[in-house]
């Protein structure tokens, strides 16, 4: 086994041509109350294909049994890379193009899938590492078909996803939009560059909201505090304030205040170039 949701238990197989594969099987306890999300996830997968998306395999929805077969992704997810499980530290450049690899995913759903794909749960452990540190967003159970015709912006539906990642917005009415997407990639993105959890349940309570607490120390100029203490490369105080300009952007209160992801895009590319003339220039100066 190499992991376990609320949907069921994931396990690492090998199939009879020698291809390693992940298989999600549901809960027996679960069963009957999560069929909608079972269907929801493979007819979501079945549409998709990208390289920042864990490629569906297969599935099986037969008398007892609920199994989704997807591509196995096997350097684990990104939380726990972010809590020192998995031996290395990430560097500022890994993470910066963790947030890119995930950021295009995310276009992607939103713009060039067959319809808009809204995901409903972006987060650390939603994002499955390769060996070369490329990133897969995975875990499609929560995911939805967003507004189709051209005069809408919003599906009305029940509130899902993971505590510290959820549009206030969607919370309060119950209307989820792409834009619900981007809040979660922005507490995401804060997550990656500061290595805490969105929560931290064991911080007192100026510190235990990570973007309130990040926030504070952006407002005061002090960004370099808010960077994981595991980092130990110096980053450009110019590449760190833009990349935390797109991270509080995406958390905007209002959803009319958030970039749209493809935007989000087109910035981490630039900061991206800008990050690598700063580091070229620091390696001339030596």
């Amino acid at each position: 086994m190499i992991g376990e949701g609320y949907f069921g238990k994931v396990y690492r197989a090998q199939l009879r041509d020698g291809h390693i594969v992940a298989i999600k099987r549901a809960k027996m306890e679960h069963f009957a109350s999560l069929r909608a999300e079972f269907s929801n996830e493979i007819a979501l997968l079945k549409k998709i294909e990208h390289r920042n998306l864990v490629q569906l395999l297969g599935y099986i929805d037969k008398r007892n049994e609920r199994i989704v077969i997807t591509e196995y992704v096997s350097n684990g997810t990104l939380r726990e890379h972010l809590d020192g499980q998995r031996g290395l530290v990430l560097s500022f450049n890994q993470r910066l193009e963790i947030a890119i690899d995930v950021a295009h995913g995310l276009t992607y759903l939103h713009l060039y899938a067959e319809k808009p794909i809204i995901h409903r749960d972006v987060k650390s452990s939603n994002i499955l590492l390769t060996e070369g540190f490329r990133a897969k967003v995975a875990d499609f159970g929560f995911a939805r078909t967003g507004p189709t015709e051209p005069d809408q912006s919003q599906i009305q539906t029940d509130v899902r996803g993971t505590a510290g990642y959820v549009d206030p917005e969607y919370l309060r009415t119950n209307h989820l939009t792409v834009k619900s997407d981007v809040f979660s990639y922005g507490v995401l993105l804060l997550e990656i560059l500061s290595g805490r959890r969105p929560i931290e349940v064991r911080r007192g309570a100026r510190e235990r909201i990570t973007v309130r607490w990040a926030f504070e120390k952006y407002n005061r100029g002090d960004v370099k505090e808010i960077l994981d203490p595991m980092l130990t490369e110096s980053v450009n105080e110019d590449i760190l304030n833009k990349i935390f300009d797109v991270a509080f952007q995406c958390v905007a209160p209002t959803r009319a205040d958030r970039p749209a992801m493809k935007e989000v895009v087109e910035r981490l590319w630039k900061i991206r170039r800008d990050y690598a003339k700063t580091q070229r220039r620091a390696e001339m100066a030596l």
